[in-house]
Protein backbone atom coordinates (compact mmCIF):
# COMPACT_ATOMS: atom_id res chain seq x y z
CA UNK A 1 0.00 0.00 0.00
CA UNK A 2 1.34 3.69 -0.70
CA UNK A 3 0.03 7.22 -0.21
CA UNK A 4 -0.12 8.55 -3.78
CA UNK A 5 -0.91 12.73 -4.32
CA UNK A 6 -1.75 14.91 -7.60
CA UNK A 7 1.05 17.05 -7.77
CA UNK A 8 -0.61 18.76 -11.40
CA UNK A 9 -4.18 19.24 -12.46
CA UNK A 10 -5.14 16.62 -15.22
CA UNK A 11 -6.44 13.22 -15.97
CA UNK A 12 -6.20 10.62 -13.13
CA UNK A 13 -4.96 8.38 -16.16
CA UNK A 14 -1.61 10.47 -16.62
CA UNK A 15 1.10 8.89 -14.67
CA UNK A 16 2.56 12.58 -14.61
CA UNK A 17 0.56 14.15 -12.39
CA UNK A 18 0.93 11.70 -9.39
CA UNK A 19 3.83 10.73 -6.67
CA UNK A 20 3.59 8.01 -3.92
CA UNK A 21 5.78 7.48 -0.73
CA UNK A 22 5.83 3.40 -1.70
CA UNK A 23 9.90 4.24 -1.44
CA UNK A 24 9.27 5.77 1.75
CA UNK A 25 9.35 9.46 0.28
CA UNK A 26 7.20 11.13 -2.42
CA UNK A 27 8.96 10.59 -6.00
CA UNK A 28 7.37 10.58 -9.18
CA UNK A 29 5.10 7.42 -9.78
CA UNK A 30 6.09 4.50 -12.11
CA UNK A 31 2.38 3.30 -11.83
CA UNK A 32 -1.19 4.70 -11.58
CA UNK A 33 -2.49 4.21 -8.28
CA UNK A 34 -3.86 0.58 -7.26
CA UNK A 35 -6.41 -0.85 -4.76
CA UNK A 36 -4.51 -0.64 -2.06
CA UNK A 37 -3.32 2.80 -2.03
CA UNK A 38 -5.00 6.01 -0.71
CA UNK A 39 -5.28 8.84 -2.96
CA UNK A 40 -4.94 12.44 -1.99
CA UNK A 41 -5.73 15.59 -4.53
CA UNK A 42 -3.80 17.80 -3.13
CA UNK A 43 -5.56 20.92 -3.50
CA UNK A 44 -5.28 19.71 -7.58
CA UNK A 45 -8.17 19.14 -9.63
CA UNK A 46 -8.53 15.84 -11.12
CA UNK A 47 -10.37 14.67 -14.33
CA UNK A 48 -11.39 11.14 -13.54
CA UNK A 49 -11.36 10.10 -16.85
CA UNK A 50 -10.85 6.40 -16.36
CA UNK A 51 -12.57 3.64 -13.84
CA UNK A 52 -11.01 4.18 -10.50
CA UNK A 53 -10.18 1.00 -7.60
CA UNK A 54 -8.29 2.42 -5.21
CA UNK A 55 -8.60 2.00 -1.01
CA UNK A 56 -9.30 5.63 -0.38
CA UNK A 57 -9.79 9.25 -1.78
CA UNK A 58 -9.25 12.31 0.27
CA UNK A 59 -8.12 15.83 0.19
CA UNK A 60 -7.88 16.33 3.50
CA UNK A 61 -4.10 16.84 4.74
CA UNK A 62 -1.33 14.63 5.64
CA UNK A 63 2.49 14.53 5.85
CA UNK A 64 3.58 15.51 2.27
CA UNK A 65 -0.18 16.30 1.47
CA UNK A 66 -2.06 19.68 0.99
CA UNK A 67 -5.58 19.71 1.55
CA UNK A 68 -8.52 20.44 -1.39
CA UNK A 69 -8.81 19.78 -4.49
CA UNK A 70 -10.98 17.15 -5.58
CA UNK A 71 -11.89 14.60 -8.76
CA UNK A 72 -14.45 15.31 -11.77
CA UNK A 73 -16.32 13.46 -13.39
CA UNK A 74 -18.19 14.06 -16.91
CA UNK A 75 -19.26 11.49 -18.17
CA UNK A 76 -20.71 7.31 -17.44
CA UNK A 77 -17.63 5.90 -14.80
CA UNK A 78 -17.18 3.50 -11.73
CA UNK A 79 -15.07 4.21 -8.49
CA UNK A 80 -14.29 1.60 -6.00
CA UNK A 81 -13.47 3.48 -2.67
CA UNK A 82 -13.89 4.98 0.82
CA UNK A 83 -14.42 8.74 0.10
CA UNK A 84 -12.90 11.15 2.64
CA UNK A 85 -13.85 14.67 2.20
CA UNK A 86 -12.09 18.02 4.38
CA UNK A 87 -12.90 21.33 3.60
CA UNK A 88 -13.72 21.00 -0.26
CA UNK A 89 -15.46 19.35 -2.60
CA UNK A 90 -13.97 15.86 -2.87
CA UNK A 91 -16.08 14.60 -6.56
CA UNK A 92 -18.12 16.48 -8.55
CA UNK A 93 -19.82 15.05 -10.96
CA UNK A 94 -21.03 16.56 -14.08
CA UNK A 95 -22.20 13.71 -15.77
CA UNK A 96 -25.53 14.47 -17.49
CA UNK A 97 -28.19 12.25 -18.56
CA UNK A 98 -28.02 9.18 -19.58
CA UNK A 99 -24.62 8.57 -18.36
CA UNK A 100 -24.72 6.67 -14.85
CA UNK A 101 -21.86 6.85 -12.61
CA UNK A 102 -21.17 3.78 -10.41
CA UNK A 103 -19.84 4.49 -6.36
CA UNK A 104 -18.89 1.41 -4.95
CA UNK A 105 -17.66 2.68 -0.91
CA UNK A 106 -18.33 4.19 2.29
CA UNK A 107 -18.54 7.65 3.01
CA UNK A 108 -16.99 8.11 6.83
CA UNK A 109 -18.08 10.76 9.33
CA UNK A 110 -14.99 12.92 7.84
CA UNK A 111 -14.46 16.23 9.82
CA UNK A 112 -15.48 18.96 7.11
CA UNK A 113 -15.64 22.76 8.34
CA UNK A 114 -17.34 24.35 5.07
CA UNK A 115 -19.95 24.59 2.95
CA UNK A 116 -18.98 21.71 0.49
CA UNK A 117 -20.18 18.28 -0.16
CA UNK A 118 -18.32 15.36 -0.45
CA UNK A 119 -20.09 14.23 -3.82
CA UNK A 120 -21.50 16.88 -5.85
CA UNK A 121 -23.88 16.03 -8.31
CA UNK A 122 -24.29 19.06 -10.73
CA UNK A 123 -25.23 17.02 -13.86
CA UNK A 124 -28.96 15.20 -13.83
CA UNK A 125 -27.34 11.64 -14.56
CA UNK A 126 -27.72 8.74 -12.18
CA UNK A 127 -25.57 7.90 -9.65
CA UNK A 128 -25.34 4.36 -8.02
CA UNK A 129 -23.61 4.21 -4.71
CA UNK A 130 -23.63 1.41 -2.71
CA UNK A 131 -22.10 1.75 0.80
CA UNK A 132 -22.79 3.67 3.79
CA UNK A 133 -22.51 7.14 4.42
CA UNK A 134 -22.57 9.67 6.79
CA UNK A 135 -22.27 13.81 7.53
CA UNK A 136 -19.82 15.88 8.90
CA UNK A 137 -19.13 14.67 12.27
CA UNK A 138 -17.13 18.22 13.52
CA UNK A 139 -19.41 19.33 16.11
CA UNK A 140 -20.31 23.21 15.83
CA UNK A 141 -19.44 23.31 12.24
CA UNK A 142 -21.28 23.55 9.07
CA UNK A 143 -20.11 20.60 6.85
CA UNK A 144 -23.17 20.13 4.22
CA UNK A 145 -23.94 16.86 3.10
CA UNK A 146 -22.52 13.68 1.77
CA UNK A 147 -23.95 13.37 -1.34
CA UNK A 148 -25.52 16.43 -2.62
CA UNK A 149 -28.39 15.20 -5.66
CA UNK A 150 -28.84 18.92 -7.52
CA UNK A 151 -31.71 19.78 -10.09
CA UNK A 152 -32.84 17.00 -12.33
CA UNK A 153 -30.08 13.98 -10.87
CA UNK A 154 -31.01 10.81 -9.89
CA UNK A 155 -29.30 8.76 -6.77
CA UNK A 156 -30.10 5.17 -6.44
CA UNK A 157 -28.76 4.12 -2.80
CA UNK A 158 -28.03 1.24 -1.03
CA UNK A 159 -26.86 1.21 2.44
CA UNK A 160 -27.46 3.04 5.49
CA UNK A 161 -27.52 7.09 5.66
CA UNK A 162 -26.75 9.20 8.72
CA UNK A 163 -26.57 12.70 9.48
CA UNK A 164 -23.75 14.33 10.92
CA UNK A 165 -23.15 16.32 14.42
CA UNK A 166 -23.44 20.52 13.45
CA UNK A 167 -24.32 23.00 15.35
CA UNK A 168 -25.16 25.40 12.77
CA UNK A 169 -28.29 25.44 11.36
CA UNK A 170 -30.52 23.16 8.83
CA UNK A 171 -28.27 23.55 5.84
CA UNK A 172 -25.30 21.71 7.57
CA UNK A 173 -24.58 17.69 8.32
CA UNK A 174 -27.17 16.07 6.16
CA UNK A 175 -26.66 12.54 5.14
CA UNK A 176 -28.13 13.61 1.46
CA UNK A 177 -29.47 16.49 -0.38
CA UNK A 178 -32.23 16.30 -2.73
CA UNK A 179 -32.19 19.29 -5.21
CA UNK A 180 -35.25 19.86 -7.55
CA UNK A 181 -36.53 17.76 -9.98
CA UNK A 182 -34.38 15.09 -8.20
CA UNK A 183 -35.13 11.32 -7.21
CA UNK A 184 -33.90 9.56 -4.30
CA UNK A 185 -34.30 5.81 -4.33
CA UNK A 186 -32.91 4.19 -0.78
CA UNK A 187 -32.74 0.34 0.51
CA UNK A 188 -31.29 1.11 4.14
CA UNK A 189 -31.69 2.35 7.39
CA UNK A 190 -31.78 6.20 7.81
CA UNK A 191 -30.64 8.23 11.27
CA UNK A 192 -30.30 11.29 12.00
CA UNK A 193 -27.45 12.91 13.60
CA UNK A 194 -26.61 14.17 16.80
CA UNK A 195 -26.25 18.05 16.70
CA UNK A 196 -28.61 20.62 17.63
CA UNK A 197 -29.64 21.50 14.31
CA UNK A 198 -29.61 20.50 10.62
CA UNK A 199 -28.26 16.98 10.50
CA UNK A 200 -31.19 14.91 8.88
CA UNK A 201 -30.48 11.60 7.45
CA UNK A 202 -31.89 13.30 4.41
CA UNK A 203 -33.01 16.86 3.44
CA UNK A 204 -35.13 17.26 0.63
CA UNK A 205 -36.33 20.25 -1.41
CA UNK A 206 -39.04 20.96 -3.99
CA UNK A 207 -40.42 19.02 -6.21
CA UNK A 208 -38.33 16.06 -5.44
CA UNK A 209 -39.01 12.28 -5.36
CA UNK A 210 -38.21 10.31 -2.80
CA UNK A 211 -38.47 6.60 -2.34
CA UNK A 212 -37.45 4.86 1.29
CA UNK A 213 -36.97 0.89 1.32
CA UNK A 214 -35.65 0.65 5.34
CA UNK A 215 -36.51 2.27 8.82
CA UNK A 216 -36.08 5.98 9.44
CA UNK A 217 -35.12 8.00 13.00
CA UNK A 218 -34.83 11.01 14.07
CA UNK A 219 -31.86 11.07 17.00
CA UNK A 220 -31.86 13.74 20.14
CA UNK A 221 -29.94 16.57 19.61
CA UNK A 222 -27.62 18.08 21.65
CA UNK A 223 -29.47 20.15 23.71
CA UNK A 224 -33.01 19.28 21.61
CA UNK A 225 -32.82 22.95 20.32
CA UNK A 226 -33.99 22.09 16.70
CA UNK A 227 -36.21 19.01 16.63
CA UNK A 228 -37.60 19.95 12.82
CA UNK A 229 -34.13 19.99 11.53
CA UNK A 230 -32.74 16.72 13.26
CA UNK A 231 -35.57 14.53 11.96
CA UNK A 232 -34.13 11.48 10.14
CA UNK A 233 -35.92 13.06 7.02
CA UNK A 234 -36.39 16.73 6.66
CA UNK A 235 -38.71 18.17 3.59
CA UNK A 236 -39.58 21.72 3.03
CA UNK A 237 -43.02 23.20 2.42
CA UNK A 238 -43.39 22.51 -1.56
CA UNK A 239 -44.96 19.56 -3.65
CA UNK A 240 -42.38 16.77 -2.51
CA UNK A 241 -43.35 13.00 -3.29
CA UNK A 242 -42.45 11.15 -0.42
CA UNK A 243 -42.95 7.12 0.64
CA UNK A 244 -41.46 5.10 3.39
CA UNK A 245 -41.77 1.14 3.49
CA UNK A 246 -40.09 0.51 6.96
CA UNK A 247 -40.49 1.91 10.65
CA UNK A 248 -40.88 5.52 11.12
CA UNK A 249 -39.04 6.39 14.69
CA UNK A 250 -38.92 9.61 16.91
CA UNK A 251 -36.33 9.93 19.96
CA UNK A 252 -36.13 13.28 22.29
CA UNK A 253 -35.43 15.89 20.32
CA UNK A 254 -35.82 14.36 16.34
CA UNK A 255 -38.96 13.38 14.40
CA UNK A 256 -38.76 10.30 12.05
CA UNK A 257 -40.09 12.26 9.37
CA UNK A 258 -41.10 16.37 9.28
CA UNK A 259 -42.88 17.27 6.08
CA UNK A 260 -45.00 20.35 5.90
CA UNK A 261 -45.20 19.04 1.95
CA UNK A 262 -48.58 19.33 0.08
CA UNK A 263 -48.19 16.00 -1.48
CA UNK A 264 -48.11 14.43 2.37
CA UNK A 265 -45.75 11.23 2.82
CA UNK A 266 -47.09 7.64 2.32
CA UNK A 267 -45.85 4.82 5.14
CA UNK A 268 -46.30 1.56 5.27
CA UNK A 269 -44.85 0.41 8.54
CA UNK A 270 -45.28 1.23 12.37
CA UNK A 271 -44.59 4.29 13.92
CA UNK A 272 -43.31 5.22 17.42
CA UNK A 273 -43.34 8.62 19.15
CA UNK A 274 -40.75 8.94 21.26
CA UNK A 275 -40.73 8.34 25.35
CA UNK A 276 -41.57 12.52 25.93
CA UNK A 277 -43.70 12.28 22.94
CA UNK A 278 -41.90 13.69 20.15
CA UNK A 279 -43.83 12.91 16.65
CA UNK A 280 -42.58 9.98 14.78
CA UNK A 281 -44.46 12.05 12.11
CA UNK A 282 -45.02 15.69 12.05
CA UNK A 283 -46.40 17.35 9.37
CA UNK A 284 -49.64 18.49 6.80
CA UNK A 285 -50.15 15.21 5.20
CA UNK A 286 -49.57 11.61 5.97
CA UNK A 287 -51.08 8.55 4.25
CA UNK A 288 -50.89 4.94 6.27
CA UNK A 289 -51.35 1.56 4.50
CA UNK A 290 -52.97 -0.58 7.28
CA UNK A 291 -51.93 -3.49 9.29
CA UNK A 292 -50.25 -0.26 11.09
CA UNK A 293 -49.40 0.55 14.42
CA UNK A 294 -48.86 4.03 16.06
CA UNK A 295 -47.08 4.39 19.55
CA UNK A 296 -48.19 7.38 21.33
CA UNK A 297 -48.15 8.99 24.96
CA UNK A 298 -50.45 9.46 27.34
CA UNK A 299 -50.12 12.71 29.50
CA UNK A 300 -48.11 10.47 32.32
CA UNK A 301 -46.00 9.21 29.66
CA UNK A 302 -46.86 5.57 29.36
CA UNK A 303 -47.62 4.48 26.59
CA UNK A 304 -51.09 4.25 24.16
CA UNK A 305 -50.63 2.71 20.78
CA UNK A 306 -53.23 2.92 18.29
CA UNK A 307 -54.06 0.28 15.61
CA UNK A 308 -55.37 0.01 12.29
CA UNK A 309 -57.79 -3.29 11.24
CA UNK A 310 -55.91 -5.82 10.89
CA UNK A 311 -53.20 -5.72 12.95
CA UNK A 312 -52.86 -8.96 15.23
CA UNK A 313 -53.32 -7.52 18.88
CA UNK A 314 -55.32 -10.44 20.34
CA UNK A 315 -58.54 -9.77 18.15
CA UNK A 316 -59.37 -13.19 16.51
CA UNK A 317 -59.02 -13.13 12.45
CA UNK A 318 -62.37 -12.26 10.55
CA UNK A 319 -63.28 -15.14 9.16
CA UNK A 320 -62.91 -17.05 12.74
CA UNK A 321 -66.14 -14.83 13.88
CA UNK A 322 -69.31 -15.63 12.32
CA UNK A 323 -70.91 -13.60 9.68
CA UNK A 324 -72.35 -10.21 10.45
CA UNK A 325 -71.06 -10.21 13.84
CA UNK A 326 -69.06 -6.64 14.41
CA UNK A 327 -66.37 -6.81 16.85
CA UNK A 328 -62.86 -4.63 17.06
CA UNK A 329 -61.81 -1.94 19.59
CA UNK A 330 -64.53 -0.11 18.02
CA UNK A 331 -66.86 -2.29 16.63
CA UNK A 332 -64.74 -1.72 13.47
CA UNK A 333 -64.31 -5.40 12.48
CA UNK A 334 -66.84 -7.53 10.92
CA UNK A 335 -67.06 -11.69 10.90
CA UNK A 336 -66.85 -13.45 7.65
CA UNK A 337 -67.51 -17.01 9.17
CA UNK A 338 -70.60 -18.56 7.70
CA UNK A 339 -71.85 -21.44 10.22
CA UNK A 340 -74.69 -23.24 8.74
CA UNK A 341 -78.23 -24.14 10.93
CA UNK A 342 -78.02 -27.93 12.26
CA UNK A 343 -80.59 -28.51 10.30
CA UNK A 344 -78.61 -28.42 7.13
CA UNK A 345 -75.83 -30.38 8.59
CA UNK A 346 -75.90 -34.66 8.59
CA UNK A 347 -77.39 -35.65 11.99
CA UNK A 348 -74.90 -35.99 14.58
CA UNK A 349 -71.92 -34.09 13.22
CA UNK A 350 -70.71 -31.93 15.27
CA UNK A 351 -71.74 -27.64 14.04
CA UNK A 352 -71.71 -24.57 16.22
CA UNK A 353 -72.38 -25.67 19.80
CA UNK A 354 -74.62 -29.08 18.79
CA UNK A 355 -74.67 -31.22 16.23
CA UNK A 356 -76.36 -31.60 12.91
CA UNK A 357 -80.03 -32.85 12.61
CA UNK A 358 -80.56 -33.52 8.94
CA UNK A 359 -81.14 -36.35 7.09
CA UNK A 360 -78.78 -35.77 4.24
CA UNK A 361 -78.22 -38.99 2.96
CA UNK A 362 -79.50 -42.53 2.50
CA UNK A 363 -77.55 -44.00 4.90
CA UNK A 364 -79.31 -40.83 7.44
CA UNK A 365 -82.51 -42.22 6.44
CA UNK A 366 -82.17 -45.48 6.59
CA UNK A 367 -81.02 -45.44 10.13
CA UNK A 368 -83.89 -43.12 11.54
CA UNK A 369 -85.62 -45.27 14.65
CA UNK A 370 -89.29 -46.05 13.65
CA UNK A 371 -90.11 -44.91 16.95
CA UNK A 372 -88.73 -41.47 15.91
CA UNK A 373 -91.11 -41.25 12.28
CA UNK A 374 -93.90 -39.43 14.57
CA UNK A 375 -94.90 -36.26 13.23
CA UNK A 376 -98.04 -35.92 12.52
CA UNK A 377 -99.53 -36.67 8.56
CA UNK A 378 -95.99 -36.76 7.67
CA UNK A 379 -94.64 -39.59 4.93
CA UNK A 380 -92.81 -41.27 7.66
CA UNK A 381 -95.83 -42.01 9.76
CA UNK A 382 -97.94 -43.09 7.01
CA UNK A 383 -94.81 -45.30 5.99
CA UNK A 384 -94.61 -47.13 9.57
CA UNK A 385 -98.51 -48.08 9.58
CA UNK A 386 -98.02 -49.85 5.90
CA UNK A 387 -98.93 -53.77 5.67
CA UNK A 388 -95.68 -55.78 4.71
CA UNK A 389 -95.49 -59.18 4.28
CA UNK A 390 -94.83 -59.35 7.74
CA UNK A 391 -97.33 -57.74 9.18
CA UNK A 392 -99.69 -59.58 6.75
CA UNK A 393 -98.58 -63.18 7.49
CA UNK A 394 -98.63 -62.51 11.42
CA UNK A 395 -102.20 -61.21 10.95
CA UNK A 396 -102.86 -64.50 9.15
CA UNK A 397 -101.14 -66.66 11.41
CA UNK A 398 -103.40 -65.05 14.42
CA UNK A 399 -106.56 -66.42 12.49
CA UNK A 400 -105.67 -69.75 11.76
CA UNK A 401 -107.07 -72.59 14.14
Amino acid sequence: MANYKAVANGNWSNLAIWQDNSSGSFVASTVLPGASDVVYFNNFTVQMDVDVTVSQIRNDSATGVAAGGGGVISVSRTVNADLFRASAVLITISAISPNIVNINGNIPGTVANSFNHCVNMTGNCTLNFVGNIVGSTLLGTAGLSAINVSTGGTLNLTGDVSGGNSNSGNISANGIRAGVNSIINIVGNLNSGLGTAGNAALWGNVQCTINVTGNVTGNAGIGFSDTTSNAGIYLTNNLISCTIVGNVIANNGGYGVYSPTLNGVSITGNLTNSSNGTMAFAGSKLFLTPPTEWEFRKPDLTINTLYTPGVAIGFPAANNVRTGVTYGPTNNLTGTCAVPPAAAVSIGVPVDNTVGTGYLNATDIWNVPLASITTPNSIGERLKDASTVQTTGAQLAAFLP
